[in-house]
């Protein structure tokens, strides 16, 4: 119900029991019996009906209070009838005088302050309503006995003298109840509406008024005597516009309070995430299990050029899939369902946007699943890397033409040092000069140094074109043994197990380089063993070998490119092939006892390797 409706129908109810204050306040000065009478059922009429909210609601209601204070109403009514019929001049208790009516008004207002106060005690519990109802009609029943069968209630009016110290005492005791009961409410405000929670404190404030007004009259049919019924009256008259017409015209707002809590905490939650996924640079997409698109964020709306509420709907694969990618994609979307694809894979996938434009993108895929596990949908994450695609085409084609220009000026420097190789062999052969002949020797180091150099620059170059991709360190060591072939004294032992790393395709160069400088410098080496350890969250692939070692002050210079060249650029490159994808190499062996090689692989770069 709007705000300003709600504020109609409180002003609407307030103007009628304002005018019927005026009537009782006549009916007074014609007949305070009937008077006192009349205000004593209008309280007892609102006492029930809030009862009879709160029992019919009592298995829907999301806290306690409303069961609790509606309970209690109920049983300060019974007393408050009987209060009626044994009011002074009623004449149907005969033997009795103004102190029973008084002593069953303090009873009834003690019952109603505990009510108040033991509501918001209850508020969070999830209470039995029989033996709340049982609870309070014990209270009940005890106080009855203590005023009819066991007279043991202390007295609170005497004729001729007016009301009792007891009397007077426990109105302001009530009173200081029905405060702590109002800030009780104050406190759980955010379980009702402010609609409830206003009218509910206000109304307790006016019954304090009243009993202040009750603890003045020395005579039951004084003035005072009449204020204080009224204020009663008027802060019924709340509490019946707090829970009665509330419970009925706006059910949310009372019996449902944490249900509608919930609903808006939902939304507020749901608008959160919305603004999170609008404001995220990366494309989501939820695509239910009819394939149908159930919902779409900000960044996805713009790559497809189409609002997200004409998306929502559609079928994704006919709308936003080209036709050359249709069959792909429903095969994908089949498999995803059934659990046969990775959710962790990265899929590349063209996408058509309304205008035509068709993007690359990047998906991350996960199933959605309802409360049965069952499989209710998919959502995409993706990455628009049209632009980066392009970019290294590009750059692919680049590389190509530089690689083949590379590869044909290698080849003719290598035709021509085959030349010069061999007119130093003849020139050596035609010359006795011992000279001439040392210089030829020196000319022939240099032309096999120069080859050397443009062999190694056919591997550097062959670094990082290609993508990393998992391997099997197992696999490439085995692979180069049988390529290298090493002498029958040397054994090659693997204790790798099923460790994969994420690597350059040439990192089979390292393993390689390991064991042919293993073999070629080793010294008198008779096993080279591969191995891995743990290192925090990382792994360590270790080479070793029972041969001579590295002396210390070579354990750096070794990985230098300007490390004695007439070994080749070897450890160079495999600390540059290892670099490619954040892997490091170092040489932590015992100088005669054998080199140790550690290749560590950062925590994300393996997997296996138990």
């Amino acid at each position: 119900m709007p705000e300003g409706t709600k504020r109609n129908s409180s002003g609407g109810s307030l103007i009628v029991f304002a005018a019927l204050l005026i009537a009782l306040a006549a009916t007074s000065f014609y007949n305070y019996l009937l008077f006192h009478a009349f205000t004593e059922l209008v309280a007892v009429g609102i006492a029930i009906a809030v009862f009879t909210v709160a029992w019919n609601a009592r298995t829907m209601r999301e806290n306690g209070y409303l069961l609790v204070a509606g309970t209690g109403l109920l049983f300060v009514a019974m007393l408050g009838l009987i209060h009626t019929l044994a009011y002074n001049g009623m004449g149907i208790f005969v033997g009795y005088d103004a102190n029973l009516p008084t002593q069953l008004w303090i009873a009834s207002r003690y019952l109603l302050a505990g009510t108040f106060l033991a509501a918001p005690l209850l508020f969070r519990g999830n209470s039995d309503p029989w033996r709340v109802f049982s609870g309070f009609a014990g209270v009940a029943g005890v106080l009855l006995l203590s005023i009819f069968v066991v007279p043991v209630f202390p007295d609170c009016f005497i004729e001729g003298q007016g009301l009792t110290p007891f009397k007077i005492i426990s109105e302001y005791v009530v009173v200081a109840a029905l405060a702590l009961g109002a800030v009780a409410v104050y406190r759980l405000r955010a379980a009702f509406s402010p609609r409830v929670t206003n009218h509910l404190v206000a109304a307790i404030v006016v019954l304090m008024a009243s009993e202040l007004a009750f603890t003045l009259y020395t005579d039951v049919y004084g003035l005072l005597n009449m204020i204080g019924h009224l204020l009663m009256v008027l802060s019924f008259g709340l509490i019946y516009i707090a829970f009665v017409e509330t419970g009925i015209q706006q059910p949310y707002e009372l019996v449902f309070t944490g249900l509608k809590s919930s609903e808006e905490r939902l939304r507020r939650e749901k608008n959160r995430l919305a603004q999170y996924l609008d404001i995220a640079g990366a494309l989501f997409v939820v695509i239910d299990r009819g394939g149908q698109v159930a919902l779409i964020n900000r960044r996805a709306s713009e790559v497809l050029a189409c609002p997200a509420d004409a998306a929502v709907g559609e079928l994704w694969s006919e709308r936003f899939i080209p036709p050359v990618e249709r069959e792909r994609f429903r095969a994908l979307f089949e498999k995803l369902r059934m659990g046969d694809i990775n959710e962790n894979e990265r899929v590349k996938m063209l996408v058509v946007a309304t205008d035509g434009s068709e993007r690359v993108i990047a998906w991350h895929h996960t199933v959605l699943r309802d409360e049965n596990g069952a499989v209710c949908g998919i959502l995409s994450s993706g990455e628009d890397i049209t632009e980066q695609q392009h970019a290294e085409a590009a750059l692919a084609r680049a590389n190509a033409k530089l690689n083949l220009l590379a590869g044909i000026t290698r080849h003719d420097i290598l035709n021509q040092v085959t030349v010069a190789r061999a007119y130093i062999e003849f020139a050596g052969e035609d010359s006795e000069k011992p000279a001439v002949r040392d210089y030829l020797g020196r000319a022939r180091s240099a032309v096999e140094e120069i080859q050397r150099q443009i062999e190694f620059t056919r591997d550097y170059q062959n670094m990082g074109v290609a993508a990393p991709v998992w391997q099997r360190p197992a696999d490439l060591i085995r692979e180069s043994v049988a390529e290298l072939d090493p002498p029958a004294g040397i054994r090659v032992r693997v204790d790798l197990g099923d460790l994969e790393i994420y690597a350059d395709p040439m990192v089979k160069r390292v393993f390689y380089n390991l064991i042919d400088n293993a073999i070629r410098h080793g010294g008198a080496v008779t096993e080279i063993r591969f191995s891995c350890v743990k290192s925090g969250q990382d792994i360590l692939i270790v080479c070793e070998d029972d041969g001579n070692g590295i002396p210390g002050s070579e354990k750096e210079a070794i990985f230098r490119v300007t490390y004695k060249r007439r070994y080749s650029h070897g450890l160079y490159l495999v600390s540059e092939i290892l670099g490619i994808t954040g892997m490091t190499i170092r040489e932590t062996g015992v100088f005669g006892e054998g080199a140790r090689f550690e290749v560590r692989v950062v925590n994300g770069g393996w997997r296996g390797g138990e």
